[in-house]
């Protein structure tokens, strides 16, 4: 005995070390037998295989049909796991196990049947395809409802609830209303989320391949053994299987190594790339900016404005009447400083000859920005200085309730400024402010007896308060720089 057993070890290290050195060997090596070895070797180390099918089956059916849902892909999958278990004739097979599994959802018992009779026509399908039960031994097995998957699969996910969902399905009895349990937990939000993202992955099909490696081993050797000396090759075995898939993983390592290398190098071009891309967009835009600065970049000397607000005939406390002309200008210097002459004039009816406005104005303004700039945009502040006269007739109820509706005279008013100014481009841009102050006027007011008016009486009116509202549209003469 103790002969035998060191012949089968110098049979196995001498064969152990030919089978790795001819591994290397490409010009004594053909394709079938490096495809035959490593199929021994994938054997010789796992020593079974399986493969689960996800198959679509209409509402309550068993029936394997190539046509529905993602059923032909999981067929093609089939068939390359078939191929692939079976193609090598040395190759033998202990037991093939078929199992059939349901998801949890509905009747335990009804479960069971449709996990049965799936089970069993995937049998009869792959005895149709591949004759697997007249060539090995087959066993059909079921589980109606398969909780063990499914708290597997509840432990790596990233369900709510998922710890009390653990303690529910450890804790509670199939029987004693462990899925009612889940279906209440959390108003149903986790089990909702189950029934889409888990409970598929439970209704499927198992092919299990466990391989008869004391017969393999017999016929690579090419005698029999007892149980424990094939214990002790296979371990040997096993061994110089792992030690041959390293060596020829050094290879592969190196050459994905190096397509790593290329792949990173390629990356880092890309992304330079890129990067100079962005660069140059960013500089491009940066110049159009600048461009645009420069181009918009006036030193006014002097500018023309009108005030478009009075031009529509609204007055200070946004009341309606006539549109009043007027015109401004506006002379800059000292990098900060700007001051502006206005003049507003209007005489003529309006509201359908019922009414008559007439109004004169006569304005100084000097100005402070606080941008020293010398381009005179954005914030300004100012005092300004204004007088005219007036001449207002009207017949409307409302107007002559107040005491406005028929009043000529004078007045003055003073008081402070502040806007703001925005360019469009370089000479063109828009103002927008306000005036507060103390007004003066001189009144003298007439009552109405159509088609005349009587002198009624004489009284000076002050007011303080808003005294201007200005939205005009400018245009600047200067130099750009």
């Amino acid at each position: 005995m103790r002969i035998k057993r060191i012949l089968l070890l110098l049979i196995t290290v001498f064969s152990g070390g030919i089978y790795a050195a001819e591994a290397f060997s490409g010009d004594t090596l053909n394709s079938d037998k490096l495809y035959r070895d490593s199929t021994y070797r994938r054997v010789i180390k796992e020593g079974s295989s399986s493969l689960n099918c996800y198959f679509s089956y209409p509402q309550g059916g068993w029936q394997i049909r190539r046509d529905y849902g993602d059923n032909a892909y999981e067929l093609e999958k089939l068939d390359k796991f078939m191929r692939s278990s079976f193609a090598d004739t040395l190759i033998y097979v202990r037991r093939i196990t078929l199992t059939g599994y349901c998801s949890i959802e509905g009747s335990y018992a009804d479960n069971e049947i449709l996990a049965c009779n799936r089970a069993n026509d995937f049998k009869n399908y792959l005895n149709s395809e591949y004759g697997l039960s007249r060539r090995y031994p087959v066993t059909v097995d079921y589980i109606g409802e398969d909780w063990d998957k499914l708290r597997s699969l509840v432990d790596t996910s990233t369900l709510p609830g998922r710890e009390d969902i653990l303690t529910i399905i450890d804790n509670t009895d199939i029987f004693k209303g462990r899925e009612k349990k889940l279906m209440d937990l959390q108003n149903g939000i986790p089990y909702n989320r189950m029934m889409t993202e888990l409970f598929p992955l439970l209704r499927r099909v198992e092919i299990v391949v466990e391989y008869d490696l004391h017969r393999i081993i017999e016929e690579r050797f090419q005698c029999k053994l007892t149980e424990t000396e094939f214990q002790e090759i296979l371990v040997r075995e096993r061994a110089a299987t792992v030690a041959t898939e390293f060596q020829l993983a050094e290879p592969r390592c190196r050459e994905e190594e190096k397509q790593f290398r290329n792949e990173e190098v390629e990356s880092l071009e890309e992304r330079d790339f890129r990067e100079k891309q962005t660069a140059e967009r960013t500089a491009g835009h940066r110049m159009k900016r600048e461009t645009r600065k420069l181009h918009n970049r006036l030193m006014p000397l002097f500018a023309v404005k009108t005030n478009v607000y009075i031009w529509a005939g609204m007055t200070p406390d946004f009341d309606y009447t006539a549109f009043t002309p007027n015109l401004s200008v506006e002379l800059f210097f000292g990098h900060r400083w700007s001051a502006v002459a206005s003049a507003a004039y209007a005489n003529w009816n309006y509201d359908g000859d019922k009414s008559h406005w007439g109004v004169s104005a006569y304005s100084f303004e000097p100005r402070f920005w606080v941008n020293a700039n010398r381009m005179y945009h954005f914030f300004y502040v100012g005092a300004y200085g204004q007088l005219g006269d007036f001449d207002n007739r009207s017949t409307d109820n409302h107007r002559m309730t107040e005491g406005t509706a028929n009043c000529t005279g004078t007045y003055w008013e003073g008081g402070l400024s502040a806007g703001c100014y925005f360019l469009f481009n370089a000479h063109w841009g828009v103002e927008i402010g306000l005036r507060g102050g103390y007004r003066v006027s001189d009144v003298n007011t007439y009552d109405v007896e159509i088609p005349y008016n009587y002198f009624n009486r004489h009284f000076k009116e002050k007011h303080f308060g808003v005294m201007g509202v200005d939205i005009s549209i400018s245009y600047r003469f200067g130099s750009q720089k």
